[in-house]
């Protein structure tokens, strides 16, 4: 955990509203759920079709919040080819077929998450997700894993006209949980999640332990942790009720 005080971007933020609850809400793959097993199955599966050498997960794991795409553009980089629009485009069903009848075979959540969702929820708060995996798949994965009922909101890459790091989506996803975004904050393990949140106003928790806690991340984060039992209702609290300047 930061040995300095959150740092809060105050000249962002509205007033807090009396009797707000306060929102969490958290990005998925990396986050909460350690989904890398489960997306380097759905490639491999994809790069055997094509005659392709498979990927270990550690190669996987710090692009697996970076999307389908992305992952598919990985495995055929690792075997020297380039993968075109139209490979792509071939081989982006087969690879989301694959991973949705297969997407909790091997994922599950973090460390402590849940005991942190358990904590959060016991102490008033509202909590929700905003990822970038398509609504239906973070919805499936969700209840899969037994933990869809915590949150009063699952927005996905396509709930909204836009995404992370678009503030229409967390601002939208704040909105859907009936939140408020000066008593919200964006709990997550990209750039992207710290640079959504700065965007929306949001204060923002970056989770060292995900996928790609790159060094701008690090520097536009409020506060940073390494275990999930940093989280908890006092220290959220704090970092809403504290207004600083950097």
């Amino acid at each position: 955990m930061n040995a300095q005080p959150p740092r809060i971007h105050s000249a962002t933020f509205d007033p807090i509203p009396r009797d707000a609850t306060p929102l969490v809400v958290f990005d998925l793959d990396g986050t909460l759920v350690d989904t890398a097993p489960d997306l380097t199955g759905a490639l491999n599966y994809c790069l055997a079709e094509a005659g392709l050498p498979s990927l270990d997960v550690d190669a996987v794991r710090p692009h697996a919040g970076r999307g389908a795409r992305a992952i598919l553009q990985l495995g055929f980089s690792a075997a020297g080819i380039t993968a075109d629009e139209t490979c792509l485009t071939n081989q982006l069903p087969r690879f989301l077929d694959r991973y949705n009848a297969h997407i909790a075979d091997a994922s599950m959540p973090f460390s402590g998450a849940v005991d942190a969702l358990e904590r959060l929820r016991g102490a008033g708060f509202k909590l929700a997700i905003c990822t970038n995996k398509m609504e239906a798949l973070a919805r499936r994965l969700l209840v899969e894993l037994q933990i869809a009922g915590y949150f009063s909101a699952i927005c996905g890459s396509d709930t909204f006209a836009g995404r992370k790091p678009d503030p229409v989506h967390l601002l939208g996803t704040v909105s859907l949980a009936g939140g408020s975004a000066p008593v919200s904050i964006m709990v997550g393990d990209t750039d992207t999640d710290m640079e959504a949140a700065r965007r929306a106003g949001l204060r923002s928790v970056l989770v060292d332990f995900g996928y790609d806690p790159c060094p701008a991340a690090h520097e536009k984060a409020d506060l940073v942790v390494s275990r999930f039992s940093e989280i908890d209702a006092s220290t959220l609290l704090r970092l809403i009720e504290t207004v600083s300047a950097d």
